[in-house]
Protein backbone atom coordinates (compact mmCIF):
# COMPACT_ATOMS: atom_id res chain seq x y z
CA UNK A 1 0.00 0.00 0.00
CA UNK A 2 1.60 3.17 -1.23
CA UNK A 3 1.86 6.70 0.66
CA UNK A 4 -1.36 8.03 -0.60
CA UNK A 5 -3.48 5.28 0.15
CA UNK A 6 -2.52 5.07 3.98
CA UNK A 7 -3.46 8.85 4.20
CA UNK A 8 -6.81 7.68 2.87
CA UNK A 9 -7.07 4.89 4.51
CA UNK A 10 -6.51 6.83 7.80
CA UNK A 11 -8.65 9.85 6.66
CA UNK A 12 -11.78 7.76 6.08
CA UNK A 13 -11.20 5.63 9.77
CA UNK A 14 -11.26 9.06 11.72
CA UNK A 15 -13.77 10.61 9.56
CA UNK A 16 -16.03 7.50 10.58
CA UNK A 17 -14.82 7.67 14.06
CA UNK A 18 -16.26 10.87 14.17
CA UNK A 19 -19.34 10.05 12.67
CA UNK A 20 -20.07 8.00 14.92
CA UNK A 21 -19.41 10.09 17.39
CA UNK A 22 -21.92 12.51 16.18
CA UNK A 23 -24.49 9.88 16.07
CA UNK A 24 -24.73 10.40 19.75
CA UNK A 25 -25.85 13.09 21.49
CA UNK A 26 -23.54 15.40 23.98
CA UNK A 27 -24.65 15.60 27.65
CA UNK A 28 -26.10 19.33 26.92
CA UNK A 29 -28.32 18.02 23.74
CA UNK A 30 -29.62 14.93 26.50
CA UNK A 31 -30.23 17.47 29.24
CA UNK A 32 -32.13 19.46 26.45
CA UNK A 33 -34.17 16.58 25.18
CA UNK A 34 -35.04 15.11 28.55
CA UNK A 35 -35.35 18.22 30.80
CA UNK A 36 -32.79 18.08 32.67
CA UNK A 37 -31.64 21.15 35.12
CA UNK A 38 -28.41 20.59 36.77
CA UNK A 39 -26.45 23.44 36.79
CA UNK A 40 -22.95 23.21 35.34
CA UNK A 41 -19.90 23.32 38.13
CA UNK A 42 -22.25 21.88 40.84
CA UNK A 43 -21.85 18.29 42.25
CA UNK A 44 -24.90 16.99 40.34
CA UNK A 45 -24.10 17.88 36.95
CA UNK A 46 -20.45 16.39 37.56
CA UNK A 47 -22.18 12.83 38.72
CA UNK A 48 -24.57 12.97 35.74
CA UNK A 49 -22.33 14.26 33.49
CA UNK A 50 -19.89 11.11 34.10
CA UNK A 51 -22.70 8.35 34.63
CA UNK A 52 -23.94 9.37 31.11
CA UNK A 53 -19.87 9.43 29.85
CA UNK A 54 -19.81 5.55 30.68
CA UNK A 55 -22.85 4.92 29.23
CA UNK A 56 -22.33 6.60 26.31
CA UNK A 57 -19.10 4.36 26.25
CA UNK A 58 -20.88 0.84 27.06
CA UNK A 59 -23.53 2.04 23.78
CA UNK A 60 -20.24 2.54 21.48
CA UNK A 61 -18.75 -0.58 22.57
CA UNK A 62 -21.18 -2.72 22.75
CA UNK A 63 -22.78 -1.75 19.14
CA UNK A 64 -19.15 -2.05 17.48
CA UNK A 65 -20.35 -5.68 18.10
CA UNK A 66 -21.10 -6.77 14.28
CA UNK A 67 -22.48 -10.18 15.30
CA UNK A 68 -25.49 -8.54 18.08
CA UNK A 69 -28.09 -9.43 18.02
CA UNK A 70 -29.27 -6.45 19.54
CA UNK A 71 -28.33 -2.53 19.64
CA UNK A 72 -28.15 -0.11 22.23
CA UNK A 73 -28.86 3.56 22.63
CA UNK A 74 -28.59 6.75 25.29
CA UNK A 75 -31.94 7.12 26.63
CA UNK A 76 -33.88 9.10 29.50
CA UNK A 77 -32.02 6.08 32.10
CA UNK A 78 -28.39 7.36 30.63
CA UNK A 79 -27.55 9.45 33.67
CA UNK A 80 -29.23 7.06 36.44
CA UNK A 81 -27.20 6.44 39.22
CA UNK A 82 -27.12 1.94 39.47
CA UNK A 83 -29.25 2.68 42.69
CA UNK A 84 -32.34 4.89 40.80
CA UNK A 85 -32.33 2.07 38.35
CA UNK A 86 -32.91 -0.71 41.18
CA UNK A 87 -35.63 1.14 42.40
CA UNK A 88 -37.12 1.59 39.46
CA UNK A 89 -37.51 -2.43 39.32
CA UNK A 90 -38.69 -2.56 42.30
CA UNK A 91 -35.36 -3.66 43.80
CA UNK A 92 -34.60 -3.93 47.25
CA UNK A 93 -31.87 -5.66 49.44
CA UNK A 94 -33.44 -7.22 52.77
CA UNK A 95 -32.06 -10.24 54.82
CA UNK A 96 -34.53 -12.09 56.72
CA UNK A 97 -35.30 -15.07 58.48
CA UNK A 98 -36.15 -18.66 56.02
CA UNK A 99 -39.91 -19.87 56.43
CA UNK A 100 -39.72 -22.78 54.15
CA UNK A 101 -42.42 -23.59 51.72
CA UNK A 102 -43.60 -20.25 50.38
CA UNK A 103 -45.03 -21.57 47.03
CA UNK A 104 -47.03 -23.80 46.98
CA UNK A 105 -48.77 -26.73 44.07
CA UNK A 106 -52.83 -24.77 43.84
CA UNK A 107 -55.72 -27.51 44.52
CA UNK A 108 -56.92 -26.32 41.27
CA UNK A 109 -54.58 -27.49 38.96
CA UNK A 110 -53.78 -24.90 35.92
CA UNK A 111 -55.67 -24.86 32.31
CA UNK A 112 -51.89 -23.79 30.57
CA UNK A 113 -50.25 -27.17 31.42
CA UNK A 114 -53.18 -29.23 30.33
CA UNK A 115 -53.39 -27.71 27.01
CA UNK A 116 -49.89 -29.02 26.45
CA UNK A 117 -51.17 -31.93 24.15
CA UNK A 118 -54.64 -30.82 22.96
CA UNK A 119 -53.73 -27.53 20.83
CA UNK A 120 -51.41 -26.49 18.03
CA UNK A 121 -50.16 -23.66 19.06
CA UNK A 122 -49.11 -20.78 16.35
CA UNK A 123 -45.80 -20.10 15.23
CA UNK A 124 -46.21 -16.62 15.92
CA UNK A 125 -48.69 -14.45 18.03
CA UNK A 126 -48.53 -10.31 18.43
CA UNK A 127 -51.01 -8.81 20.65
CA UNK A 128 -49.11 -5.06 19.79
CA UNK A 129 -52.33 -4.06 18.16
CA UNK A 130 -53.76 -3.85 21.51
CA UNK A 131 -54.92 -0.12 22.95
CA UNK A 132 -54.04 -1.52 26.19
CA UNK A 133 -50.52 -2.15 24.20
CA UNK A 134 -49.75 0.75 22.56
CA UNK A 135 -50.68 2.69 25.19
CA UNK A 136 -47.52 4.44 26.67
CA UNK A 137 -47.04 3.21 30.33
CA UNK A 138 -43.90 4.69 32.43
CA UNK A 139 -43.86 4.28 36.00
CA UNK A 140 -41.86 6.92 37.15
CA UNK A 141 -39.45 6.45 39.39
CA UNK A 142 -41.93 4.18 41.55
CA UNK A 143 -40.92 0.78 41.91
CA UNK A 144 -44.79 -0.01 40.89
CA UNK A 145 -43.54 -2.04 38.18
CA UNK A 146 -45.86 -5.38 39.91
CA UNK A 147 -48.85 -3.11 39.93
CA UNK A 148 -48.15 -1.83 36.11
CA UNK A 149 -47.97 -5.13 34.67
CA UNK A 150 -50.35 -5.88 36.43
CA UNK A 151 -53.36 -3.28 35.18
CA UNK A 152 -51.51 -3.84 31.82
CA UNK A 153 -52.42 -7.35 31.60
CA UNK A 154 -55.91 -7.21 33.06
CA UNK A 155 -56.65 -4.23 30.26
CA UNK A 156 -55.60 -5.99 27.23
CA UNK A 157 -57.33 -9.09 28.19
CA UNK A 158 -60.29 -7.28 29.15
CA UNK A 159 -59.92 -5.54 25.21
CA UNK A 160 -59.78 -8.81 23.75
CA UNK A 161 -62.25 -10.23 25.28
CA UNK A 162 -64.39 -7.01 24.40
CA UNK A 163 -64.59 -5.23 27.35
CA UNK A 164 -64.22 -1.78 26.90
CA UNK A 165 -62.52 -1.12 30.84
CA UNK A 166 -59.22 0.37 32.11
CA UNK A 167 -57.42 -1.08 35.30
CA UNK A 168 -55.73 1.19 37.76
CA UNK A 169 -52.14 0.34 38.85
CA UNK A 170 -52.58 3.34 41.25
CA UNK A 171 -54.85 1.72 42.93
CA UNK A 172 -52.73 -1.27 43.55
CA UNK A 173 -49.81 0.48 44.55
CA UNK A 174 -51.76 2.77 47.03
CA UNK A 175 -54.53 -0.56 48.41
CA UNK A 176 -52.77 -4.24 47.46
CA UNK A 177 -51.47 -5.35 51.10
CA UNK A 178 -48.03 -6.52 51.03
CA UNK A 179 -47.28 -8.23 55.41
CA UNK A 180 -44.90 -10.71 53.85
CA UNK A 181 -42.84 -8.53 51.83
CA UNK A 182 -42.90 -9.89 49.11
CA UNK A 183 -40.72 -8.65 46.42
CA UNK A 184 -40.42 -5.34 48.39
CA UNK A 185 -41.82 -3.37 51.22
CA UNK A 186 -45.43 -2.98 48.80
CA UNK A 187 -46.33 0.24 47.36
CA UNK A 188 -43.40 2.36 45.21
CA UNK A 189 -41.05 -0.54 47.14
CA UNK A 190 -42.08 -3.37 45.26
CA UNK A 191 -44.66 -6.24 45.75
CA UNK A 192 -45.56 -9.12 43.50
CA UNK A 193 -48.28 -9.42 40.52
CA UNK A 194 -49.99 -12.39 42.79
CA UNK A 195 -50.58 -10.07 45.34
CA UNK A 196 -52.36 -7.77 42.55
CA UNK A 197 -54.58 -10.33 41.41
CA UNK A 198 -55.60 -11.20 45.44
CA UNK A 199 -56.52 -7.51 45.55
CA UNK A 200 -58.37 -7.71 42.34
CA UNK A 201 -60.56 -10.74 43.18
CA UNK A 202 -61.20 -9.77 46.72
CA UNK A 203 -61.60 -5.86 45.93
CA UNK A 204 -62.26 -5.43 42.67
CA UNK A 205 -60.07 -2.33 41.06
CA UNK A 206 -61.29 0.83 39.60
CA UNK A 207 -60.27 2.37 36.54
CA UNK A 208 -57.82 4.66 35.09
CA UNK A 209 -60.04 7.12 34.63
CA UNK A 210 -61.22 6.46 38.63
CA UNK A 211 -57.82 6.58 40.20
CA UNK A 212 -54.84 8.29 37.73
CA UNK A 213 -51.37 6.93 37.85
CA UNK A 214 -49.39 9.53 39.95
CA UNK A 215 -46.13 7.23 40.61
CA UNK A 216 -46.06 7.94 44.19
CA UNK A 217 -47.55 6.04 47.15
CA UNK A 218 -51.20 7.68 47.87
CA UNK A 219 -53.59 7.45 50.59
CA UNK A 220 -55.97 4.41 49.47
CA UNK A 221 -59.71 5.43 48.88
CA UNK A 222 -60.49 1.48 50.00
CA UNK A 223 -60.60 -0.53 52.84
CA UNK A 224 -57.01 -1.91 53.45
CA UNK A 225 -58.40 -5.72 54.49
CA UNK A 226 -58.38 -8.97 52.17
CA UNK A 227 -60.01 -11.66 52.76
CA UNK A 228 -57.67 -14.11 55.25
CA UNK A 229 -55.42 -11.70 55.63
CA UNK A 230 -55.76 -8.86 58.28
CA UNK A 231 -53.59 -6.48 59.32
CA UNK A 232 -50.93 -8.79 61.14
CA UNK A 233 -50.83 -10.47 57.71
CA UNK A 234 -52.75 -13.36 58.39
CA UNK A 235 -51.35 -17.18 57.85
CA UNK A 236 -48.82 -18.70 56.85
CA UNK A 237 -51.11 -20.91 54.59
CA UNK A 238 -53.18 -17.85 53.61
CA UNK A 239 -50.30 -17.00 51.78
CA UNK A 240 -49.11 -19.82 50.33
CA UNK A 241 -52.75 -19.86 49.03
CA UNK A 242 -52.17 -16.67 47.64
CA UNK A 243 -49.31 -17.18 45.73
CA UNK A 244 -49.40 -21.40 44.91
CA UNK A 245 -48.98 -22.19 41.31
CA UNK A 246 -52.37 -22.65 40.00
CA UNK A 247 -55.47 -20.99 39.06
CA UNK A 248 -56.96 -19.54 41.81
CA UNK A 249 -60.77 -18.54 41.24
CA UNK A 250 -63.35 -15.82 43.01
CA UNK A 251 -64.34 -17.36 46.28
CA UNK A 252 -68.37 -16.84 45.37
CA UNK A 253 -70.35 -15.16 42.54
CA UNK A 254 -70.51 -11.86 44.37
CA UNK A 255 -66.69 -11.62 44.29
CA UNK A 256 -66.02 -7.96 43.01
CA UNK A 257 -64.19 -10.26 40.31
CA UNK A 258 -67.50 -11.89 38.35
CA UNK A 259 -68.60 -7.86 38.26
CA UNK A 260 -65.27 -6.73 36.35
CA UNK A 261 -65.43 -10.39 34.27
CA UNK A 262 -63.07 -11.80 35.05
CA UNK A 263 -62.88 -15.85 35.50
CA UNK A 264 -60.06 -16.78 37.10
CA UNK A 265 -56.03 -16.14 37.21
CA UNK A 266 -53.47 -18.82 36.81
CA UNK A 267 -50.07 -18.98 38.56
CA UNK A 268 -48.25 -20.78 35.53
CA UNK A 269 -45.70 -24.00 36.48
CA UNK A 270 -42.44 -22.26 37.52
CA UNK A 271 -39.99 -22.74 34.52
CA UNK A 272 -42.09 -24.60 32.44
CA UNK A 273 -41.67 -23.24 28.42
CA UNK A 274 -44.91 -24.67 27.16
CA UNK A 275 -47.22 -23.47 29.40
CA UNK A 276 -46.01 -19.75 29.02
CA UNK A 277 -46.33 -20.34 25.06
CA UNK A 278 -49.90 -21.34 25.58
CA UNK A 279 -50.44 -18.59 27.97
CA UNK A 280 -49.26 -16.09 26.03
CA UNK A 281 -51.14 -17.30 22.62
CA UNK A 282 -54.75 -16.88 24.47
CA UNK A 283 -53.68 -13.27 25.54
CA UNK A 284 -51.18 -11.27 27.22
CA UNK A 285 -49.70 -12.49 30.55
CA UNK A 286 -47.81 -10.89 33.54
CA UNK A 287 -43.71 -12.12 33.46
CA UNK A 288 -41.25 -11.52 36.10
CA UNK A 289 -37.53 -10.83 34.71
CA UNK A 290 -34.26 -9.66 35.67
CA UNK A 291 -34.00 -6.75 33.98
CA UNK A 292 -30.53 -4.70 35.23
CA UNK A 293 -29.31 -5.41 31.16
CA UNK A 294 -32.24 -3.53 29.71
CA UNK A 295 -31.39 -0.11 30.63
CA UNK A 296 -29.25 0.48 27.15
CA UNK A 297 -31.56 -1.23 24.90
CA UNK A 298 -32.91 -0.10 21.52
CA UNK A 299 -33.72 -2.13 19.03
CA UNK A 300 -32.98 -6.08 18.27
CA UNK A 301 -33.14 -9.39 20.41
CA UNK A 302 -31.43 -9.50 24.00
CA UNK A 303 -29.94 -11.83 24.84
CA UNK A 304 -27.51 -10.59 27.24
CA UNK A 305 -28.45 -12.17 30.64
CA UNK A 306 -26.81 -14.88 32.52
CA UNK A 307 -28.19 -17.95 33.42
CA UNK A 308 -27.47 -17.02 37.22
CA UNK A 309 -30.16 -14.28 37.07
CA UNK A 310 -32.15 -11.83 40.22
CA UNK A 311 -35.46 -11.80 39.34
CA UNK A 312 -36.27 -8.52 39.72
CA UNK A 313 -38.65 -6.76 37.52
CA UNK A 314 -42.33 -7.52 36.51
CA UNK A 315 -43.74 -6.69 32.94
CA UNK A 316 -46.19 -8.02 30.60
CA UNK A 317 -45.33 -10.57 27.59
CA UNK A 318 -47.24 -9.56 24.80
CA UNK A 319 -46.58 -12.53 22.21
CA UNK A 320 -43.83 -14.24 20.74
CA UNK A 321 -42.28 -14.53 17.35
CA UNK A 322 -39.30 -15.34 14.79
CA UNK A 323 -36.84 -13.09 13.34
CA UNK A 324 -37.69 -12.82 9.29
CA UNK A 325 -34.00 -13.01 8.28
CA UNK A 326 -32.25 -14.46 11.62
CA UNK A 327 -34.46 -16.93 11.88
CA UNK A 328 -34.18 -16.40 16.18
CA UNK A 329 -37.10 -17.06 17.58
CA UNK A 330 -38.27 -14.34 20.35
CA UNK A 331 -40.67 -12.98 23.22
CA UNK A 332 -42.35 -9.64 22.98
CA UNK A 333 -42.45 -7.95 26.41
CA UNK A 334 -44.14 -4.58 27.11
CA UNK A 335 -41.90 -2.66 29.45
CA UNK A 336 -43.33 0.06 31.88
CA UNK A 337 -40.32 2.79 31.03
CA UNK A 338 -42.41 4.55 28.26
CA UNK A 339 -42.81 4.52 24.84
CA UNK A 340 -39.68 6.12 23.58
CA UNK A 341 -37.35 3.65 25.38
CA UNK A 342 -36.92 -0.03 23.57
CA UNK A 343 -39.17 -0.58 20.44
CA UNK A 344 -41.98 1.70 20.99
CA UNK A 345 -41.99 0.60 24.73
CA UNK A 346 -41.02 -3.06 24.25
CA UNK A 347 -38.32 -5.33 23.43
CA UNK A 348 -37.61 -8.82 22.36
CA UNK A 349 -36.25 -10.97 24.52
CA UNK A 350 -34.55 -14.66 22.73
CA UNK A 351 -36.63 -17.28 22.83
CA UNK A 352 -34.92 -20.73 23.20
CA UNK A 353 -37.48 -23.83 23.10
CA UNK A 354 -37.70 -25.63 26.61
CA UNK A 355 -36.70 -25.35 29.85
CA UNK A 356 -33.45 -23.92 28.40
CA UNK A 357 -31.14 -21.16 29.85
CA UNK A 358 -31.62 -22.28 33.43
CA UNK A 359 -29.61 -20.91 36.77
CA UNK A 360 -30.34 -19.57 40.09
CA UNK A 361 -31.42 -16.61 41.59
CA UNK A 362 -29.53 -16.23 44.61
CA UNK A 363 -31.52 -13.06 46.11
CA UNK A 364 -35.11 -13.72 45.58
CA UNK A 365 -35.98 -11.31 47.86
CA UNK A 366 -34.86 -8.89 45.87
CA UNK A 367 -37.58 -9.58 43.76
CA UNK A 368 -40.78 -12.04 43.39
CA UNK A 369 -39.58 -13.99 47.04
CA UNK A 370 -41.09 -13.39 50.63
CA UNK A 371 -39.83 -12.85 54.08
CA UNK A 372 -39.01 -16.58 55.39
CA UNK A 373 -38.92 -17.84 51.69
CA UNK A 374 -36.15 -19.90 50.15
CA UNK A 375 -32.37 -18.46 50.09
CA UNK A 376 -32.17 -19.49 46.48
CA UNK A 377 -33.99 -20.81 43.70
CA UNK A 378 -33.76 -22.38 40.21
CA UNK A 379 -34.42 -19.86 37.52
CA UNK A 380 -34.87 -20.36 33.71
CA UNK A 381 -35.39 -18.70 30.01
CA UNK A 382 -33.30 -15.19 28.99
CA UNK A 383 -33.76 -13.36 32.14
CA UNK A 384 -35.67 -15.96 33.47
CA UNK A 385 -38.22 -14.96 32.16
CA UNK A 386 -40.06 -18.55 32.57
CA UNK A 387 -39.24 -18.36 36.07
CA UNK A 388 -42.74 -16.41 37.43
CA UNK A 389 -45.82 -15.87 35.53
CA UNK A 390 -49.39 -14.87 35.90
CA UNK A 391 -51.74 -15.51 33.27
CA UNK A 392 -55.77 -13.92 32.98
CA UNK A 393 -59.02 -15.44 31.99
CA UNK A 394 -62.07 -13.30 30.97
CA UNK A 395 -65.48 -13.96 30.40
CA UNK A 396 -65.93 -13.17 27.02
CA UNK A 397 -68.63 -10.06 26.25
CA UNK A 398 -70.75 -11.50 23.44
Amino acid sequence: MGLTQQLLLTCALLAATAAASSAYPSFAEFMAKHGRTFAPGTQEYEMRSAIYAQKLQQVQLHNSKAQRRWSAAVNHLSDRTEAEFAQLRGLRATKSARMPGMVSSHSSGGQFLGQVRNIVLPDEKDWTSLQAVQASTDQISCGSCWAVATSTVLTANAEINGHNRTFSAQELVSCAPNPHKCGGNGGCSGSTVELAMNWVMERGLATLQETPYLGSDSQCKKTVLLQGVGDDGGSDHSLKEMTAVGIHMPKSQSSPAHLLAIQSWERLPENEYQPLMRAAAAGPVAVSVAADAWSLYDKGILDSCQKDAVIDHAVALVGYGIDRSTKDKYWIIKNSWGNGWGENGNIRLLREEGNVHCGTDKQPLVGTGCTGGPSTVPVCGMCGILYDAVAVKFKPNL
